[in-house]
């Protein structure tokens, strides 16, 4: 079965006021299955306004949403994004071929904006 490595990422951007955003970070080729194998959270946003992170998957017709943890948080000297929020972790998702893999971040306060970047890496696989 031939495979080869691959890596995507995405922004999602949330505006004042805005509560939730789905982002499509990649739609899988035809004929090849993504094995998501590590991602990566790199956000900006407010401190105290904690933020939900999750990867939507689909695995034989199967729709799969799987919550991201961050590790981290720091204060910034940046004053649009003042809190910084960050994680990385292993992982172990299979998106089928033609599906969209899909980022969510969501949050209840909406007070001011938040950005927050996702990577993703692990083997493009034939199928």
């Amino acid at each position: 079965m031939a495979q080869k490595p691959f890596q995507t990422g995405v922004a999602a951007n949330l505006d004042a006021g805005e509560s939730v955003k789905d982002v499509v970070v990649c739609t899988v080729p035809a004929r090849k299955r993504f094995e998501i194998k590590f991602l990566g959270i790199n956000g900006f946003g407010h401190p105290n306004q904690p933020l939900f992170h999750a990867v939507q998957v689909t695995t034989k017709s199967v729709l799969g949403i799987y919550p991201i943890a961050v590790t981290g948080v720091a204060e910034i000297a940046e004053p649009e994004f003042p809190a910084r929020y960050f994680g990385s972790q292993e992982a172990m998702l299979y998106a089928e071929p033609k599906s969209d893999v899909i980022f969510t971040v969501a949050r209840k306060d909406t007070t001011g904006s938040v950005r927050v970047l996702i990577n993703l890496c692990g083997m493009l696989v034939d199928v």
